[in-house]
């Protein structure tokens, strides 16, 4: 496009597409069950630059409420709402991802740099029916960017990934991540 913006491209329709309704519920429990000082460092305005601040790179300085801060019961808040977010298989990645960065914390003897909880949730907007909003998770190897518009998503940009991509050790021994995009790669 040359730097252009090509206007019209993708219809906004809100109503189109399925409820979002259990994704609104989620989103405004797991903000409400935050304090207040978690919940101002979680949300931002919806038109915030924040949604464009996120990096694959785990020396980035991230903005939002980390897992790490989140209780054992915010934390099961938070997988509920990426439950509902995404398919069985997208929640069943995310996860193993934030599992196979606490491995590489193992391997590395790094566990301050590398951790299952060192992932950020920022929410923008307030979550609506029929206002914009959305939410973001950013770590290493992991961000997800999920903008919502009535009954429309947008996962973009989205960043998947694992160094390693096998635990063979540690506490999450087994985990294995991306195998069938392995072997189509090894194909090519």
């Amino acid at each position: 496009t040359a730097g252009e913006p090509i206007y019209g491209l993708f219809a906004i329709d809100p109503e189109q597409g399925a409820s979002n309704t259990d994704l609104v519920r989620e989103a405004r429990e797991f903000l409400a069950a935050l304090t207040p000082e978690q919940h101002d460092k979680a949300t931002f305005p919806v038109d915030d630059p924040e949604w464009r601040r996120w990096s694959n790179t785990s020396s980035y300085v991230r903005e939002g409420l980390g897992f790490d801060e989140l209780t054992e019961e915010q934390r099961e808040q938070a997988f509920e709402l990426m439950r509902t977010a995404f398919s069985a298989k997208g929640f069943a990645l995310s996860r193993d991802i934030m599992r196979l960065n606490h491995h590489l914390g193992e391997l590395t003897n790094l566990p301050d740099r590398y951790s299952e909880w060192f992932y950020y949730l920022s929410f923008m907007g307030e979550p609506s029916e029929t206002e914009p909003w959305g939410w973001q998770l950013d770590g290493h190897h992991l961000v997800v960017n999920y903008f919502v518009l009535g009954n429309q998503v947008v996962l973009s940009p989205l960043f998947t990934g694992s160094e390693p991509i096998i635990a063979e050790s540690g506490r999450f021994e087994g985990v294995s991540i991306m195998e069938p995009e392995r072997e189509k790669a090894y194909a090519v």
